[in-house]
């Protein structure tokens, strides 16, 4: 019974209804925050801005199917920011989630350490991850899965991959959740853990729903968690800026 509420829980928050909001994506990156799909009037795509202001734009500009991509991921339906440059700025973030995550003093040297975990092929034009030497403690990693089960990712799977890097791979049924791994991953990346012996460098967050649908892919850098830790970039703006497909 509970993975049957579970499922539909995630179809619900998964599918974006007819009123959500529009990510509409230009083939040159830029990435606007619609009330609704474009519409084509005179040859010019006329795009109804959140903020309230109005776009006329080349239809041939648009990325169609990046626009329904990032629609239907489900951002659609979250409070997200206006990419505009014009835009006003948002307002400033309140305490983020991974704040109360409770860091425990480092334990005197343990013995048994976390095996360094191959690293997964991908065919993805992003950078390959240089693990570093050495291997990640043992206690890093438990702090991180007690961490993700702080904010209710009880699936999860984390591994080190060399000594300064982590690979994550998390059930997040809803897009809370997926913002909370997001902000829980960079409190713990900037802090390192509460290690002072430890430098993380990347953490690569694989994120599913529990029918298998993807609900993000990241690799996040220690300058990227120190930009969401320090409330510079909002976890909803990261995951435009930097989910990866």
């Amino acid at each position: 019974m509970k993975k049957i509420l579970t499922f539909v829980a995630c179809t619900l928050l998964f599918t974006v209804p007819a009123f959500a909001r529009y990510i509409v994506v230009l083939k040159n990156g830029t990435r606007y925050i619609a009330k609704a799909k474009w519409t084509v009037t005179n040859g010019k795509a006329l795009v109804q801005l959140e903020n309230g202001q109005s776009l006329q734009l080349d239809p041939a500009l648009i990325d169609v199917a990046k626009s329904e991509q990032m629609t239907k991921i489900g951002l659609a339906s979250a409070n997200v920011l206006d990419l505009n440059p014009d835009a006003p700025k948002a307002k400033e973030q309140g305490p983020s989630i991974g704040s109360q995550i409770k860091l425990r003093k480092q334990q005197p040297a343990q013995t048994k350490t976390e095996e360094s975990a191959p690293a997964q092929k991908e065919s993805s034009s992003t950078p390959a991850i240089t693990p570093g030497a050495g291997t990640m403690p043992a206690s890093v990693i438990d702090k991180f899965q007690r961490a993700y089960e702080n904010i209710g990712i009880f699936e999860h799977k984390v591994v080190a991959n060399g000594g300064r890097a982590i690979r994550a791979e998390l059930t997040a049924d809803t897009e809370e959740r997926v913002f909370h791994a997001l902000s829980a991953t960079s409190f713990l990346m900037v802090r390192n853990a509460g290690d002072p012996g430890v430098q993380i460098e990347v953490v690569e967050l694989f994120m599913r729903t529990t029918n298998g649908g993807a609900a993000g892919r990241f690799q996040m850098t220690r300058e990227d968690a120190k930009a969401l830790d320090e409330r510079k970039i909002t976890q909803q703006d990261y995951f435009v800026r930097k989910v990866i497909y």
